[in-house]
C-alpha cells in the first residue's frame, strides 16, 4: 500500500496574517503544526505563530519566502485570499521558485494555479503537482446516467 508523503508546509499569508483573516493557514496551524516550517508575512516578521494567534507554538514568520524554503519545505500552502482575489506579482515569482525547485503548490485560491499559463505549463513540465483545492471535481457519467430505472406510472 502506497503512503501519503507527509509534505512540511511553508504558508504564504503576506500581509494578512492573524487570528481573523488567514482562516485557511490558521486551520493548517492548529491541526498539524507539525508539518509546518514557517510562515511568510512581512508585516509579522520577527514573530512566532503563537504570538500572532495564540496557539500554534515557536514556528516562525519570516519576511524573504526564499529564507522560508530553507527551513525545509517540501510544498508550498496559500494560506490567504489576496486582496482583489488575484495572485500578487511578487506570489507569482515566489510559486515559480518553489515549483523549478519541486515543490508541491497547494491552493485555495479561485483562481485556479494550475490554469494560470505560466505556472502551470511550468508546473507539467517539472512534474510538479499542483492542488486546486476549489476546482471542480469531473462529473463521470455512466452508461445508465439519464435512464429511467422504472417505468412511468400513469395517472
Amino acid at each position: 500500500m502506497l503512503e501519503a508523503r507527509q509534505h512540511r508546509f511553508l504558508i504564504i499569508a503576506d500581509g494578512e496574517f492573524g487570528p481573523l483573516k488567514s482562516k485557511t493557514a490558521n486551520s493548517c496551524i492548529r491541526y498539524f503544526p507539525e508539518r509546518i516550517v514557517a510562515v511568510v508575512d512581512r508585516a509579522q516578521a520577527g514573530r512566532t505563530v503563537q504570538d500572532v494567534l495564540g496557539f500554534g507554538g515557536g514556528i516562525p514568520v519570516v519576511d524573504d519566502f526564499e529564507r522560508g524554503l530553507a527551513l525545509g519545505a517540501t510544498a508550498v500552502l496559500i494560506g490567504i485570499a489576496p486582496t482583489g482575489g488575484q495572485l500578487p506579482p511578487e506570489w507569482r515569482g515566489w510559486l515559480k521558485t518553489a515549483i523549478t525547485r519541486g515543490l508541491e503548490i497547494w491552493s485555495g485560491l479561485h483562481t485556479f494555479i494550475g490554469d494560470d499559463p505560466e505556472l502551470g505549463p511550468l508546473a507539467r513540465a517539472r512534474g510538479v503537482r499542483v492542488l486546486d483545492a476549489r476546482k471542480p471535481l469531473p462529473i463521470w457519467r455512466s452508461r445508465t446516467a439519464g435512464r429511467r430505472k422504472c417505468p412511468p406510472t400513469s395517472s
